[in-house]
């Protein structure tokens, strides 16, 4: 393997790795709080019982499906 190639699979898995984390906490944090408001439950039961398996749950959807439309929106090759 050449430098280039290594080079590239680093900046796909940088690119899509920072997208998926982002785009995960941001989604799971959003549902967190609605569910918060609506059930009327305390924020650290909201946060860690609600919140953190949506985003591993997301996460891993993400990861999943990002690199295909990442794809062909032209940001990785």
């Amino acid at each position: 393997m050449n430098w280039r190639k290594i080079l590239a699979a680093e900046r796909t898995i940088t690119i899509v790795g920072s997208i998926a984390v982002g785009s995960s906490g941001v989604y799971a944090f959003i549902v967190a709080g609605l569910c918060r408001i609506m059930f009327d439950l305390d924020e650290n039961t909201a946060l860690l019982r609600i919140g953190i398996p949506l985003f591993v749950v997301f996460l891993i959807v993400h990861i999943c499906l990002l690199s295909k439309k990442l794809r062909k929106a032209g940001l990785i090759k």
